[in-house]
């Protein structure tokens, strides 16, 4: 692809406590094919070595560390990095996740062309926290979403989201969300946007395991308020598979098999060589 647009694009990283994983993130945005961007490395509070791994990268004028020592939050954190955003789109990334080369190049292009679009995502490798390939998180669909798909089966992978940055300024995270504020805001925005989702991995999604029962219940109890909050219909169905997903959850963590169900969120590759040369071409 080209870059003689200099379209700008801003990468939003927001960091807590991730000095395993940070650098990962951070070579996988400067080894990008598309060069024109602006990382900016959100610091939330860290009390490991995070932020210093982040200031390593500040000779690189591209890149900007911010920290002011406060704990806000993942949705707070969010809204900030659009507003520090500069360019036309603005991407999203997690501080334990892996980019593709080519994810901005192929993002860009696709918005581009694609001028009607205000966010898209992509599929997904999984990876493990030894940057072991565990599967293929699949997309639920391309385009066309309504409340009752969103609910049920999701929009984004959320660290795959790349979109006009105005629209990320004038559809901010509901900081009262501190779960699936990502869910919330695809519910409250998707009758007046328009999403896409790019049916091919561009980012390796960490899979660091599952989450206590007394946090997965939490979640549960999230999703039932932003059901309630965006759908009139059908709420005795949704309640029912929520409780049976809950049931089914606490058996597996009481009989100490949930790596299984980290398996279960993933497609199996019959073939990762490939997938394995991107993994170490995006971290060198």
């Amino acid at each position: 692809m080209k870059h003689n647009s200099k379209v700008l694009v801003s990468i939003g990283i927001p960091f807590y406590n991730s000095e395993a994983y940070l650098d990962f993130a951070i070579r996988s945005v400067l080894n990008q094919t598309y060069t024109h961007w602006q990382l900016i490395l959100l610091d939330d509070g860290s009390k490991d070595s995070s932020l210093s791994i982040a200031k390593k990268y500040q000779s690189d004028p591209r890149v900007t560390v911010v920290s002011d020592g406060l704990n806000k939050g993942l949705p707070a954190r969010l809204n900030e990095l659009s507003l520090l955003a500069e360019g036309k789109y603005y991407a999203r990334m997690d501080a334990d996740d892996i980019m593709f080369p080519n994810r901005i190049e192929t993002q860009v292009k696709f918005l581009e062309e694609n001028p009607n679009l205000d966010v898209l995502g992509c599929c997904a490798i999984s990876i493990d926290t030894q940057n072991n390939i565990v599967g293929k998180r699949n997309c639920q669909k391309k385009n066309g979403f309504s409340k009752q798909e969103i609910i049920q089966n999701g929009c984004f992978i959320h660290p795959s989201v790349m979109g006009k940055r105005s629209w990320f300024v004038k559809n901010t995270y509901n900081i009262e969300y501190r779960r699936s504020q990502d869910l919330e805001l695809w519910m409250r925005t998707v009758d007046s946007s328009d999403f896409h989702v790019l049916d091919e991995p561009m980012i390796f999604y960490r899979e660091v395991g599952v989450p206590t029962f007394k946090k997965y219940y939490q979640s549960v109890r999230v999703v039932l308020s932003i059901y309630n909050k965006y759908m009139d219909r059908k709420k005795v169905l949704f309640y029912f598979k929520l409780v049976l997903k809950l049931l089914i959850y606490f058996l597996f963590y009481v009989a100490k098999q949930t790596d299984f169900l980290i398996k279960k969120r993933s497609e199996n590759l019959s073939n990762t060589s490939n997938y394995y040369d991107i993994l170490h071409r995006s971290t060198l």
